[in-house]
């Protein structure tokens, strides 16, 4: 109920066959699209990854879907998984440690006001530096209510939201690898067809021979372009969600302060009014002391690395794999190759 959940979609990725010249053709047709692409040198948002993400990629996304409305399976479900990751960070810094330290503050301010165990203060009109020098009850009071608070979220970012992230980053990498092992597939056919494009035509049907290996040529050609792509979107979205996360954490503390700063003034102002035997400056100690020692052991103790437990589960090179393709290498044997044939074929001619 407190996380939310990354279900990633059965992958749509076509794997080509040798026999569909018709679709290489359409890949090919796309190739040329991207090379003739005219990018913004200045766009107009000022993060670098949103520029990335609503020029470029989203150009390239276009071409893919034909123009359609609807978005790339791939990049719509990377940004599904960064909200949901984002979303799930943002309900642990910034909504449930700030709550539970207000919880804290709202349970010492009772027990420092209304002392219903005759712990903390002894005759009422005590001054101000007999209070701070007697006052051990309260800081003992204090710290144990932190302590179970420290345990509470201890427990709820170690065992629940953890294991929430780690499931969703498995899954998403599940869907990546999918995806990749698809385009490394549909890579290899092309690159093949394109290599004996010449025993894939009769004799008598020379006019062919060239269509047949421009089409697989610019297939995988365009496989390698989306490949690169997809490397891009992923780090796009493993950036931001680096990113949203160190703001939320900041945030929550920031978050904490106001409330504990607030929290103190009031409880403090509410206690010079009543009948206390607590002083109101001790009140006030008591809760921005709570408050300094939350924030910083939960902040920066407990709360620490959520990033990293997405990136653990996304291993580089997983997601990373354009170089495994080795585009630079099928080109240079195509050509090579050709060459080759030609200068054979001349010699004989020749000769």
């Amino acid at each position: 109920m407190l996380w939310q959940v990354f279900e990633r979609e059965p992958s749509d990725e076509v794997i080509i066959r040798p026999d569909q010249q018709d679709l290489a053709s359409q890949w090919a047709d796309k190739m040329q699209k991207y090379y003739s692409l005219k990018l913004e040198l200045f766009p107009k948002h000022d993060f670098y990854e949103e520029t990335e993400r609503d020029h470029f990629i989203a150009e390239v996304s276009k071409i893919e879907t034909d123009g359609a409305s609807e978005e790339d399976q791939f990049v719509r479900t990377l940004k599904g998984a960064r909200c949901r990751i984002n979303a799930n960070a943002r309900t642990l810094y910034c909504e449930l440690a700030p709550i539970l330290l207000i919880v804290v503050l709202a349970w010492h301010s009772v027990m420092l006001l209304a002392d219903p165990y005759h712990m903390f203060a002894g005759e009422q009109h005590q001054s101000l530096i007999t209070q701070l020098r007697d006052g051990a009850a309260g800081i003992i009071a204090g710290l144990i209510a932190l302590g179970v608070a420290f345990v509470l979220l201890f427990f709820i970012y170690r065992v629940l939201y953890t294991h929430n992230q780690r499931q969703n980053a498995q899954e998403l990498n599940s869907f990546i690898q999918t995806e990749f092992t698809s385009l490394n597939q549909s890579f290899n056919v092309a690159r093949s067809e394109c290599m004996q494009a010449e025993t894939r035509v009769n004799r008598d049907e020379h006019d062919k021979v060239e269509p047949y290996a421009r089409a697989w040529a610019g297939a995988y050609h365009w496989i390698a372009i989306r490949q690169l792509t997809e490397e891009l979107t992923i780090r796009n979205n493993m950036f931001q969600i680096r990113r949203n996360t160190w703001l939320y954490r900041v945030l929550g503390g920031m978050l904490c302060v106001v409330f504990g700063l607030a929290g103190a003034a009031l409880v403090s102002w509410i206690s010079s009014y009543f009948d206390t035997a607590t002083h109101s400056a001790v009140v006030f100690a008591h809760l921005m002391g709570i408050t300094a020692l939350y924030v910083v052991v939960a902040y920066l103790l407990i709360l620490t690395g959520p990033f990293g437990i997405i990136r653990r589960c996304l291993p580089v090179e997983e997601w990373s794999r354009l170089y495994k393709l080795r585009v630079g290498e099928a080109i240079a044997e195509q050509v090579g190759r050709d060459k080759k044939s030609i200068v054979q074929q001349r010699d004989r001619s020749g000769g």
